[in-house]
């Protein structure tokens, strides 16, 4: 209650007072209370535009931006539960080892080996804190580059304007960082936010236009 609209609430890791990870007797961490982990709907939004003429030649594009925001990322989750996620890649040579303390709150020290490195991962899946993914992009939203023919060679025919154009949409991100997913992929056509599972990533479109005025 009294969370702005599309904050994320989930499962964390169970720490100590000094925010040291507690460890079950199998080198698990152990799942903690329910928190907030983060905003689903990014609090900045930015957007840049620009065009540019050149003799018959004219390029335009545009620019967005998303800041401040998480996403739940369900697809790592079960990424990692099936040691898809290339942080399951750490520890098959038996060589991960992890430090904590133990739920007495004493020091504690476990080296994961093929007996226990499934459970390790299974248990990371488990807990929301470990795939909620910072979703701050910048991305080329547009792009158009167009060529109008010169009325020289047009003052002859019929056609008093000709423009031909490439327009690509959803091109690619010039910087993200969540892994494996995209940010702006949703869970659902809805309105949850902040909530992503095998979602798919904006179709990339490439065309031509052409406009021709008689």
């Amino acid at each position: 209650m009294g969370q702005p609209f599309g904050t994320i609430f989930g499962t964390s890791y169970a720490r100590n007072d000094n925010g040291t990870i507690i460890y079950d007797s199998q080198g698990r961490p152990v799942e903690g209370e329910q928190k907030v982990l983060g905003e689903g709907v990014p609090p900045w939004t930015i957007g840049f535009t620009n065009s540019f003429r050149y003799k018959n030649f004219d390029l335009s594009f545009l620019i967005d931006a998303k800041f401040g925001g998480q996403v739940y990322a369900g697809t790592n989750s079960l990424a990692l539960r099936n040691g898809l996620d290339r942080r399951t890649l750490v520890g098959r040579n038996g060589d991960l080892t992890v430090t904590g303390v133990d739920e007495a709150g004493n020091p504690f020290s476990f080296t994961h080996d093929d007996t226990t490195l499934q459970g390790y991962y299974t248990r990371l899946a488990e807990i929301a804190e470990e795939v909620v993914e910072d979703a701050d992009f910048v991305k080329l939203r547009q792009l158009s580059f167009g060529y109008s023919f010169p009325r020289s060679l047009l003052e002859k025919t019929f056609i008093k304007e000709a423009k031909v154009s490439f327009v690509g949409r959803n091109l690619f991100f010039i910087q993200r960082n969540s892994e494996n997913i995209d940010p702006e992929a949703g869970f659902n056509a809805g309105n949850a936010q902040g909530l992503e599972f095998f979602g798919l990533p904006a179709t990339r479109s490439l065309g031509f236009s052409a406009n021709v005025k008689f």
